[in-house]
Protein backbone atom coordinates (compact mmCIF):
# COMPACT_ATOMS: atom_id res chain seq x y z
CA UNK A 1 0.00 0.00 0.00
CA UNK A 2 1.29 3.47 -0.86
CA UNK A 3 1.25 5.77 2.20
CA UNK A 4 2.88 8.81 0.62
CA UNK A 5 -0.37 10.68 -0.12
CA UNK A 6 -1.33 10.35 3.57
CA UNK A 7 1.86 11.89 4.95
CA UNK A 8 0.78 15.56 4.57
CA UNK A 9 -2.45 14.74 6.43
CA UNK A 10 -0.54 13.02 9.23
CA UNK A 11 1.82 15.98 9.52
CA UNK A 12 -1.13 18.38 9.63
CA UNK A 13 -2.83 16.39 12.40
CA UNK A 14 0.41 16.32 14.40
CA UNK A 15 0.78 20.10 14.01
CA UNK A 16 -2.82 20.65 15.16
CA UNK A 17 -2.19 18.45 18.22
CA UNK A 18 0.91 20.50 19.15
CA UNK A 19 -0.95 23.79 18.75
CA UNK A 20 -3.88 22.55 20.85
CA UNK A 21 -1.50 21.34 23.58
CA UNK A 22 0.14 24.76 23.66
CA UNK A 23 -3.29 26.44 23.89
CA UNK A 24 -4.13 24.28 26.91
CA UNK A 25 -1.05 25.68 28.68
CA UNK A 26 -1.49 29.28 27.59
CA UNK A 27 -1.34 31.89 30.39
CA UNK A 28 -4.67 32.36 32.18
CA UNK A 29 -6.21 35.30 33.99
CA UNK A 30 -7.55 35.22 37.53
CA UNK A 31 -8.75 38.55 38.82
CA UNK A 32 -6.07 41.08 37.87
CA UNK A 33 -3.24 38.52 37.67
CA UNK A 34 -1.89 36.47 34.77
CA UNK A 35 -0.85 32.91 35.64
CA UNK A 36 1.92 31.52 33.42
CA UNK A 37 4.97 29.28 33.63
CA UNK A 38 6.38 28.16 36.03
CA UNK A 39 3.04 28.63 37.81
CA UNK A 40 -0.06 26.65 36.96
CA UNK A 41 -3.71 26.67 37.97
CA UNK A 42 -5.36 23.55 39.39
CA UNK A 43 -7.79 23.54 36.46
CA UNK A 44 -5.04 23.22 33.84
CA UNK A 45 -3.77 19.89 32.42
CA UNK A 46 -1.06 18.25 34.51
CA UNK A 47 1.60 18.93 31.88
CA UNK A 48 1.20 22.69 32.30
CA UNK A 49 3.62 24.56 34.53
CA UNK A 50 5.56 23.15 37.47
CA UNK A 51 3.38 21.13 39.92
CA UNK A 52 5.36 22.64 42.82
CA UNK A 53 3.96 26.06 41.83
CA UNK A 54 0.29 25.14 41.68
CA UNK A 55 -2.14 27.96 42.40
CA UNK A 56 -5.90 28.14 42.58
CA UNK A 57 -8.34 30.76 41.34
CA UNK A 58 -10.93 31.46 44.02
CA UNK A 59 -14.16 32.08 42.14
CA UNK A 60 -15.95 33.75 45.05
CA UNK A 61 -13.31 36.47 45.42
CA UNK A 62 -11.48 36.40 42.07
CA UNK A 63 -8.21 36.02 43.96
CA UNK A 64 -5.24 33.77 43.30
CA UNK A 65 -4.56 31.37 46.18
CA UNK A 66 -1.46 29.45 47.24
CA UNK A 67 -1.87 26.63 49.75
CA UNK A 68 1.43 25.43 51.16
CA UNK A 69 1.68 23.05 54.10
CA UNK A 70 -2.05 23.56 54.72
CA UNK A 71 -1.56 27.31 55.08
CA UNK A 72 -3.54 29.60 52.76
CA UNK A 73 -2.19 32.81 51.23
CA UNK A 74 -3.51 35.26 48.66
CA UNK A 75 -1.20 36.24 45.81
CA UNK A 76 -1.07 40.03 45.53
CA UNK A 77 1.29 40.33 42.57
CA UNK A 78 3.51 38.29 40.22
CA UNK A 79 6.42 39.87 38.35
CA UNK A 80 7.73 37.47 35.73
CA UNK A 81 10.53 39.83 34.73
CA UNK A 82 11.85 40.07 38.31
CA UNK A 83 10.96 36.48 39.32
CA UNK A 84 9.05 37.77 42.35
CA UNK A 85 5.68 36.94 43.87
CA UNK A 86 3.97 38.73 46.76
CA UNK A 87 1.73 36.99 49.32
CA UNK A 88 -0.60 38.17 52.06
CA UNK A 89 -2.57 36.41 54.79
CA UNK A 90 -6.26 36.24 53.72
CA UNK A 91 -7.45 37.61 57.08
CA UNK A 92 -5.63 40.89 56.33
CA UNK A 93 -7.61 41.60 53.16
CA UNK A 94 -10.85 42.28 55.02
CA UNK A 95 -10.41 45.42 57.12
CA UNK A 96 -13.48 44.48 59.18
CA UNK A 97 -11.95 41.17 60.19
CA UNK A 98 -10.98 41.09 63.87
CA UNK A 99 -9.15 37.76 63.72
CA UNK A 100 -5.41 37.62 64.33
CA UNK A 101 -3.35 36.42 61.31
CA UNK A 102 -1.85 33.12 62.42
CA UNK A 103 -0.57 31.71 59.10
CA UNK A 104 3.14 30.82 59.00
CA UNK A 105 4.93 30.71 55.65
CA UNK A 106 7.34 27.72 55.62
CA UNK A 107 10.87 29.05 55.20
CA UNK A 108 13.04 26.08 56.09
CA UNK A 109 13.25 22.54 54.89
CA UNK A 110 15.42 19.69 53.71
CA UNK A 111 14.04 19.06 50.23
CA UNK A 112 14.58 21.13 47.10
CA UNK A 113 11.28 19.81 45.78
CA UNK A 114 9.33 21.29 48.70
CA UNK A 115 10.77 24.78 49.11
CA UNK A 116 11.07 26.85 45.96
CA UNK A 117 10.94 30.41 47.24
CA UNK A 118 13.77 32.67 48.36
CA UNK A 119 12.91 35.44 50.81
CA UNK A 120 13.71 39.02 49.81
CA UNK A 121 14.98 41.58 52.31
CA UNK A 122 12.92 40.29 55.19
CA UNK A 123 12.86 40.18 58.97
CA UNK A 124 10.83 37.67 60.93
CA UNK A 125 8.05 38.75 63.21
CA UNK A 126 6.51 36.30 65.65
CA UNK A 127 2.96 36.22 66.92
CA UNK A 128 3.04 34.97 70.49
CA UNK A 129 0.36 33.76 72.86
CA UNK A 130 1.04 34.79 76.45
CA UNK A 131 -0.72 33.66 79.60
CA UNK A 132 -0.14 37.02 81.29
CA UNK A 133 -0.36 40.61 80.07
CA UNK A 134 2.98 41.99 78.82
CA UNK A 135 4.01 45.56 79.64
CA UNK A 136 7.30 45.67 77.68
CA UNK A 137 7.62 47.87 74.56
CA UNK A 138 8.84 44.90 72.54
CA UNK A 139 5.44 43.19 72.98
CA UNK A 140 2.89 44.88 70.71
CA UNK A 141 -0.79 44.11 71.27
CA UNK A 142 -1.99 42.05 68.29
CA UNK A 143 -5.67 42.99 68.69
CA UNK A 144 -6.91 45.17 65.84
CA UNK A 145 -10.47 45.78 67.06
CA UNK A 146 -11.35 48.74 69.25
CA UNK A 147 -13.31 46.61 71.68
CA UNK A 148 -10.63 43.92 71.78
CA UNK A 149 -7.72 43.54 74.14
CA UNK A 150 -5.71 40.92 72.29
CA UNK A 151 -7.00 38.36 74.75
CA UNK A 152 -8.87 35.09 74.54
CA UNK A 153 -11.50 35.05 77.29
CA UNK A 154 -11.83 31.25 77.19
CA UNK A 155 -8.17 30.68 78.10
CA UNK A 156 -7.33 34.14 79.45
CA UNK A 157 -4.37 34.49 77.08
CA UNK A 158 -3.01 37.48 75.19
CA UNK A 159 -1.63 37.75 71.65
CA UNK A 160 1.31 40.00 70.81
CA UNK A 161 3.62 40.83 67.91
CA UNK A 162 7.28 40.22 68.70
CA UNK A 163 10.23 40.97 66.42
CA UNK A 164 12.10 37.82 65.37
CA UNK A 165 15.46 38.97 66.75
CA UNK A 166 14.19 39.52 70.26
CA UNK A 167 16.94 38.30 72.62
CA UNK A 168 16.09 35.30 74.84
CA UNK A 169 16.29 37.50 77.93
CA UNK A 170 13.27 39.50 76.60
CA UNK A 171 11.17 36.43 75.82
CA UNK A 172 8.79 35.79 78.68
CA UNK A 173 8.47 32.08 79.63
CA UNK A 174 4.68 32.45 79.79
CA UNK A 175 4.58 33.12 76.02
CA UNK A 176 4.51 30.66 73.13
CA UNK A 177 5.21 31.50 69.48
CA UNK A 178 2.17 30.48 67.43
CA UNK A 179 3.08 31.97 64.01
CA UNK A 180 6.01 33.54 62.18
CA UNK A 181 5.71 35.98 59.31
CA UNK A 182 8.41 37.36 57.00
CA UNK A 183 8.30 41.03 56.06
CA UNK A 184 9.64 44.50 56.84
CA UNK A 185 9.65 44.16 60.62
CA UNK A 186 13.11 45.40 61.63
CA UNK A 187 11.95 48.24 63.85
CA UNK A 188 8.50 47.56 65.26
CA UNK A 189 9.26 47.94 68.98
CA UNK A 190 6.98 50.61 70.38
CA UNK A 191 4.89 50.94 67.21
CA UNK A 192 1.09 51.24 67.47
CA UNK A 193 -0.83 48.08 66.58
CA UNK A 194 -2.34 49.79 63.52
CA UNK A 195 1.12 50.48 62.08
CA UNK A 196 2.10 46.82 62.39
CA UNK A 197 -1.09 45.77 60.60
CA UNK A 198 -0.35 48.28 57.86
CA UNK A 199 3.00 46.56 57.31
CA UNK A 200 1.31 43.15 57.36
CA UNK A 201 -1.32 44.21 54.82
CA UNK A 202 1.44 44.98 52.30
CA UNK A 203 2.34 41.29 52.30
CA UNK A 204 5.80 39.84 51.78
CA UNK A 205 7.76 39.22 48.63
CA UNK A 206 9.47 35.99 47.59
CA UNK A 207 11.58 35.00 44.58
CA UNK A 208 11.59 31.82 42.49
CA UNK A 209 14.70 32.83 40.48
CA UNK A 210 16.78 29.86 41.68
CA UNK A 211 14.05 27.25 42.15
CA UNK A 212 15.30 25.00 39.35
CA UNK A 213 18.88 24.69 40.63
CA UNK A 214 20.00 21.39 42.10
CA UNK A 215 20.39 20.94 45.85
CA UNK A 216 24.15 20.55 45.35
CA UNK A 217 24.48 23.85 43.47
CA UNK A 218 21.90 26.18 44.99
CA UNK A 219 24.14 27.48 47.80
CA UNK A 220 21.03 27.94 49.93
CA UNK A 221 19.36 30.39 47.57
CA UNK A 222 15.87 29.10 48.01
CA UNK A 223 16.05 26.82 51.01
CA UNK A 224 16.09 29.36 53.83
CA UNK A 225 17.04 27.92 57.22
CA UNK A 226 16.11 29.66 60.45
Amino acid sequence: MNLKPQLPLICLLALIAIVCANDDCAPLRCGNLTIGYPFRLKTQPRNCGDPRFELDCENSTGRVVLIIEQEKFYVQNISYSDYTIRFVDPSLVDTNNCSIPLSSFPLSGSSCDQYMFETIDYQFMYIVNCMTRMESRVYIDASRCINGSGSSSSQQSYFYFLVGRTPPSEFDPSCTAVARVPGDFRNISGLPTSDVYEKLSKGFEMSWRYYNMSCEDDQGFFIVHM
